[in-house]
């Protein structure tokens, strides 16, 4: 498997942890949507939902730096073929 080929493994796996990462955090939404309006609101939930968003955040930007990294190799191995 070639060092591209394993880059886009990568980047797909993300991507899918990405994606699982954002289904969590709407069904979090969803639940404290859910509450009932002047009840107070259940700290541990809260907390996991500012987690998920910072982690979404997070994966997101490092699949825009990632991306970046591979149109870059892919490039240099197109200038090397063409080379």
């Amino acid at each position: 498997m070639s060092a591209l080929d394993r880059l886009k493994e990568k980047i797909e796996t993300w991507k899918k942890r990405l994606d699982e990462l954002e289904q969590e955090n709407r069904e979090l939404r969803e639940q404290l949507d859910r509450a009932d309006e002047g009840e107070f609101a259940d700290e541990t939930l809260l907390a996991e939902l500012a987690e998920c968003q910072n982690t979404v955040t997070a994966l997101k930007e490092d699949i825009v730096e990632k991306d970046q990294e591979i149109e870059e190799i892919i490039a240099k191995v197109e200038a090397l073929i063409d080379g």
